[in-house]
């Protein structure tokens, strides 16, 4: 058996891997392939990871769209459309966007018979106050109108439906009533931003501006864009030298300083704008300390002005511009102006020249981020500002709870917002965002 078995040993030949030969471009086929598995692999773990990190911030976006997208949208859209009167009044809706008020003639019977047989429809579904409401957001006095001629239209029925409405009153038979009655009529308007910049359409249509005594948004505005810059300005004032001082001494003390800083963060807003009452008011802590000093016998008016709305306004936005700037200044390092000072540049020329540049991506996030804060104020204003010291907040809250003017709140707000996102971008464009970006 074992010289068998060594026979048969001597007659086979063995086969190594060594001496397997494969082809070179099979080789290169293999390897495509299993490139090509591993990416595939690859991307499908990518994807899987992608799809899992959507799943954890897919809360969050839905809490976006549902507290910041949707109410924005609805904003936006309340300020263009209003369809209270084509609902209202469906007929006279339809045929008075046929009218043209420039020829200045009154229209059909056929719309004065469909306006009053909708008016008589909409005092029974109760909408009358509704479109009176509309239209005196146009016009001041047609609430009035369509509540008369609505309460008095079923009194007769002798005549034509013009006569019968211009014996009620004789608007109807001005082109001036109609003219307001066709401009809202449609669900999609632009009266609202035309109010909003102090402007309205005339009888004959044309869009003219308002009589001076009812002028008001655009002064609402300039205002509230000049204490928003004045208030950003005192903020980086004060702030800078504050940031700088944090910034340059030991850990151990600007900790403290730190806290002193965030102290104000864990009081009410509205504490802090009361505490402002108690000192500037002409018996607070102010006058009485000017008083007793001798600088002054009755004190004077530091409150209920533009002169306290500055002051509140800045204390309370102030620790916004220290952060800003503090968390830019601890990254500079000093050996900057350790060079120039080596250099022969005295303390002002090494700081204006060699620190100061480096810090205004700083100044300008401090500054951006105070003015659009300061622009949407409205509690501040409104305890110690006086009649003319509101800002457009003030306005479009007003409108919101007491008027009820939706369409024009909405529009104020939506110009508000512009007015913030064309600052934002202009100062993008001007620095390409070193210190503010988005994302």
């Amino acid at each position: 058996m074992n010289e068998e078995g060594a026979a048969d040993a001597a007659g086979t030949t063995m086969i190594l891997p060594t001496d397997i030969s494969v082809p070179a471009s099979d080789a290169g086929q293999v390897a495509i392939a299993d490139s090509r598995s591993l990416k595939a692999k690859l991307r499908s773990a990518e994807r899987a990871e992608r799809v899992k990190a959507m799943l954890l911030v897919l809360p969050l976006l839905a809490f976006l769209l549902a507290t910041f997208l949707v109410p924005i949208g609805s904003l936006l859209m309340k300020s263009f459309r209003d369809p209270t009167i084509s609902n209202e009044l469906p007929h006279a809706a339809g045929l008075l966007r046929e009218w043209d008020p420039a020829t200045g003639k009154l229209p059909g019977e056929h719309v004065y018979e469909a306006f009053g047989q909708d008016l008589l429809a909409a005092k029974v579904s109760e909408g009358v106050s509704r479109v009176a409401s509309r239209l005196n957001y146009d016009e001041a006095g047609m609430r009035g109108l369509i509540m008369k001629t609505a309460r008095r239209l079923g009194d007769s029925d002798a005549g034509t439906w013009h006569q019968r409405l211009s014996a009620i009153d004789s608007r109807w038979d001005d082109v001036a009533a109609w003219s307001t009655l066709k401009y809202a009529s449609s669900p999609w308007t632009l009266g609202y931003y035309l109010k909003a910049f102090d402007f309205k359409r005339g009888s004959d249509g044309t869009i003219v501006r308002q009589p001076r005594s009812e002028r008001l948004y655009i002064d609402v505005f300039v205002r509230t864009a000049w204490v928003s810059i004045s208030v950003s300005a005192l903020c980086l004032l004060f702030g800078y030298p504050v940031a700088y001082f944090l910034a340059n001494i030991p850990a151990r003390f600007s900790n403290l300083f730190m806290i002193m800083v965030l102290l104000p963060f864990w009081t009410s807003i509205l504490v802090r704008t009361t505490a402002w009452v108690v000192v500037l008011q002409t018996n607070g802590v102010l006058n009485d300390l000017l008083i007793h000093l001798g600088l002054t016998n009755t004190g004077f008016a530091l409150i209920y002005n533009r002169f306290g709305v500055l002051v509140a306004m800045t204390h309370i936005l102030l620790p916004y511009a220290i952060l800003s700037l503090y968390a830019v200044m601890k990254g500079v390092p000093n050996i900057y102006v350790k060079a120039a000072r080596s250099l022969g540049a005295g303390p002002i020329r090494s700081f204006f020249q060699a620190y100061f540049p480096q810090t205004l991506p700083g100044v300008g996030a401090a500054g951006l981020l105070t003015f659009i804060l300061a622009v949407g104020y409205y509690i501040t204003p409104a305890i110690v500002g006086g009649p003319d010291d509101q800002l457009a907040s003030y306005y479009i809250a007003n409108h919101v709870n007491s008027t009820l003017n939706w369409g024009l709140a909405s529009a104020l707000a939506s110009i508000l917002l512009g007015g913030v996102l064309l600052v934002y971008a202009i100062f993008v464009r001007m620095t390409g965002g070193a210190g503010v970006k988005l994302g």
